[in-house]
């Protein structure tokens, strides 16, 4: 298994290195001026506060706003001569299906289900579509970039206030907001622009694994070190696990980076991790969750979850349960009224087949191996594959809507165009190479 790329590079010798010779002619991974302007909308869209902008009945946000509007042109642009298919697409369109096909048999036609499935779609296809090539990948991380500063930077006065300061002045008032749950080591959990502090958390794990290859020198000192410091203040243990692990891969990756092979022990080794727990532990769940979370009460509230939840999981493995009341007891729906992990949440809406095809979705593209990015020392598209890493393993607790929903899947579209981009080029050289 390999989590990125062999590829080592630094950016800027990216866009110099394979701009020539292939690349003169316009093709939809050359330099695309509107691209800046569509990273810019796309990521101030998907992570602005989660304001509802709805004309009647549709409950609209400014994300879903402008991943829907882009969709046609990103269909456009992924449809014309030049571009391909890759794995991925089909199984982000089967997920996409299969929650409006679970939805039917359980209780009919929902807006919201539409809505969530339209919305996941239209955001890997926007990553695909826009961010192709060197050139457009640079508008985005562009955009990023200075999108995170102004994330983090208002994400400050929530810890120093004692309150979420942006999302009260917007008037975005959630349960998930009441100070019991936003309140730990005597500090208020930042929460920025998100619904809730781990979300805030999640999204800095995944733009410093994206900076720790995009950067070097000084500038990766400081867009990481940014993302370090809200993490810290979003006081959330899973995205602080995470970016502790993603810290350790980077560094082992800069350590092994002359060797091919150093991704698979290190995915054999996080693999054979899972069995020996089960074999020394009684419950190994309850050990995890009581040991790797800040509070023990909310490690303890969330193996009850999983205890509660996945029998109604065994129940409907296949179309799941839709929307419907989980429980007739009150014990039930206490644990089961908020269910923090995306993974049980898909399953218990929409059957093992949605978790199966969200597992194809997000690692399909890091299971590709590329190598055309060969000039420097880091590799760009790792950083993208630990993104997604890591806002999977977050996700096992804590849920992903919104911001988070739509940014991982523009981060899988991303990555996805990665390996199709290696491939052209690849197709480009043995044609080169066929003519001289």
């Amino acid at each position: 298994m390999t989590i990125g790329l062999t590829t080592q590079v630094t950016l800027p010798q990216t866009f110099r290195s394979i701009s020539s010779p292939f690349v003169r002619e316009k093709t939809p991974y050359s330099r695309q001026p509107l691209y800046y302007v569509v990273a810019w909308v796309t990521l101030l869209g998907i992570l602005f506060p989660p304001i509802d902008i709805s004309p009647g009945v549709i409950h609209l946000t400014p994300g879903r706003f402008v991943v829907i509007l882009l969709l046609i042109p990103a269909l456009r642009v992924l449809l014309r001569s030049g571009r391909s298919r890759v794995a991925t697409d089909f199984f982000a369109i089967a997920l996409s299906t299969w929650m409006l096909v679970a939805s039917a048999f359980n209780g009919g036609f929902k807006l919201y289900v539409v809505a969530e499935a339209l919305e996941f779609l239209s955001a890997y296809l926007i990553g695909r579509a826009f961010f192709f090539g060197p050139f457009n990948l640079q508008a985005f991380l562009q955009a990023l970039k200075g999108i995170t500063i102004v994330i983090i930077a208002i994400g400050l006065p929530d810890t120093l206030s004692g309150r979420s300061v942006t999302l009260e002045s917007l008037g975005i008032v959630t349960p998930l907001l009441d100070l019991a749950k936003n309140f730990r080591f005597g500090l208020t959990r930042a929460t920025s622009v998100f619904p809730e502090a781990e979300h805030y958390g999640t999204f800095c794990v995944a733009a410093a694994s994206i900076f720790f290859y995009s950067e070097r020198g000084i500038r990766r000192i400081f867009y990481v070190g940014l993302c370090f410091f809200g993490c810290m203040f979003a006081l959330s243990s899973g995205p602080i696990l995470a970016l502790g692990l993603v810290t350790t891969a980077f560094f082992y990756d800069r350590i092994l980076k002359h060797y091919s092979w150093r991704w698979k022990p290190l995915m054999i080794i996080v693999a054979g991790l899972i069995p020996i727990a089960f074999l020394i532990s009684n419950d190994p769940l309850g050990w995890i969750f009581s040991h790797m979370t800040f509070d023990a009460q909310t490690g303890w509230f969330r193996l009850a979850t999983w205890s509660a939840a996945l029998p109604l999981v065994g129940q409907s493995p296949f179309v799941g349960h839709g929307f419907s009341a989980l429980g007739d007891s009150a014990q039930m729906r206490i644990y089961l009224g908020s269910v923090d992990c995306v993974w049980l949440v898909e399953a218990l809406r929409y059957g093992l087949p949605a978790v199966i095809f969200l597992t194809l979705v997000m690692f399909s593209p890091i299971l590709r191996r590329t190598s055309i990015f060969n000039s420097g020392i880091y590799t760009l598209p790792t950083g993208f594959s630990l993104a997604i890493v890591a806002m999977g393993l977050i996700g096992l607790t804590v849920h992903l809507w919104d911001s988070l929903w739509l940014f991982l899947s523009l981060c899988i579209g991303i990555r996805a165009s990665l390996g199709e981009y290696e491939a052209q080029q690849r197709r480009l050289r043995a044609a080169a190479s066929a003519r001289s």
